[in-house]
């Protein structure tokens, strides 16, 4: 049913431009207009025959590119690639390209989508190629253009490449947000490169160039604990983790075993821990930070004490992570029939999270259990979150 709908859309679509064609032609010779009439009810007749592929090439075909079509022809395109089918939206791009009377801003919204299209294909060495041209013309594509070829690079993972023509982007109102995090995040990775092969000097730098792109970025914060955790600097390592807390309190809990971890080995006195992190849940009800004050508790006070902190926590925050905890500390010290029907509840509560999402991206709705800093699915920086709530933290 929806690729008949679909397919009816690119029949209306078609149709309406045909006409508009037809109709700016009427002094055109009686042939020309039979032949277009002949491919477009041919063209009809393989679509009501179940023969797709055949009827769009043949509408392609039938619908003469002139300023009227202009529009139907990208729509064709645009649709075509949505669709996945790549080969056809090519298709239709090369063919508006290699029409004389395109102006200069339509050749270089169609050089754009075409782009896309080979971006879509695999075919970044082309894509690349097309970008470039187009970004030395210097006109209203410019801009797409540039973002385009940072998306480039970024699959290529060629950050400095990807930092070079990003910076290129205006970086002032509400769209220079954007273009300051992702920035930001670039500089990450060269940081995660720098750490993984030991260049402690030049993953701060990237890192303090990170900061300077945008002092809010959590994960340059992540990176610079960890980088001072490596270095042996506890405290330093410390004050940058509780940085989170301030940037976004979301993160908090993705810094938690690192933090735990600087507090054992003389980054601070456990009640500043416990301290910051009572502060943190009372910004911030995440499941995790219970677990993390939990284990302070359960050394001071026992077992009992922790199982009546998270079932404070759960009557005015239920999670099911949190209800598993609770199970496991109760199911301890039960017996007999108690025991066995707790470790029945803990397996549907089990069952209930095991494929549930950990993550949300905030712009496209895109969930998995990995962090991804950027959106595998809108290829935008920053926006996958923790998730909140019954099934999260």
């Amino acid at each position: 049913m929806d690729n008949w709908l679909l397919y009816v859309l690119i029949l209306a679509a078609i149709a309406i431009g045909w006409w508009l064609g037809r109709r700016e032609r009427k002094h055109q010779a009686a042939n020309e207009h039979q032949k277009l009439s002949r491919n477009y009810f041919q063209g009809l007749n393989y679509l009501l025959n179940e023969q797709p592929d055949r009827a769009i090439s043949t509408f392609i075909q039938a619908l003469e590119v002139n300023s009227d079509t202009i529009e139907t022809h990208l729509a064709l395109g645009s649709l075509l690639r949505r669709r996945g089918e790549v080969d056809k939206a090519v298709s239709v791009h090369q063919n508006l390209l290699a029409r004389p009377q395109l102006n200069r801003e339509t050749s270089h919204y169609v050089q754009l989508e075409l782009a896309r299209d080979y971006l879509l294909a695999g075919l970044l060495d082309r894509a690349e190629k097309l970008l470039l041209d187009l970004i030395e013309e210097n006109g209203e594509a410019r801009e797409p253009g540039l973002q385009l070829l940072v998306e480039i690079y970024q699959q290529e993972r060629d950050w400095q490449k990807a930092i070079e023509v990003a910076s290129k982007l205006p970086t002032k109102g509400s769209d220079g947000d954007a273009v300051r995090r992702s920035l930001a995040h670039l500089h990450c990775e060269l940081c995660q490169v720098a750490l993984d092969d030991g260049d402690y000097r030049l993953a701060k730098e990237q890192i303090l160039r990170a900061f300077g792109h945008d002092n809010d970025c959590v994960r340059a914060s992540l990176l610079l604990g960890r980088l001072e955790y490596q270095l042996d600097h506890m405290k330093d390592a410390v004050k940058a983790l509780k940085k989170i807390r301030l940037q976004n309190g979301t993160f908090v809990p993705e810094s938690l075993d690192l933090l735990a971890r600087c507090y054992q080995q003389g980054g601070g006195n456990q009640k500043d821990m416990r301290d910051y992190l009572h502060q943190c849940l009372d910004e911030t009800p995440a499941i995790s930070i219970v677990f993390a004050l939990a284990k302070s508790i359960r050394e001071d006070q026992g077992d009992e004490a922790v199982a009546r902190f998270i079932s404070d926590h759960l009557k005015k925050n239920p999670t099911i992570r949190g209800l598993t905890q609770l199970i496991d500390l109760h199911i301890d010290n039960a017996h007999g029939i108690a025991r066995e029907n707790l470790a029945i509840l803990r397996s549907f509560t089990e069952a209930l999270v095991v494929d549930k999402p950990v993550y949300r991206c905030e712009e496209c709705g895109f969930s998995g259990k990995k962090l991804h800093w950027l959106c595998p699915s809108c290829k935008r920086w920053g926006s996958v979150i923790p998730i909140y709530g019954l099934e999260g933290e």
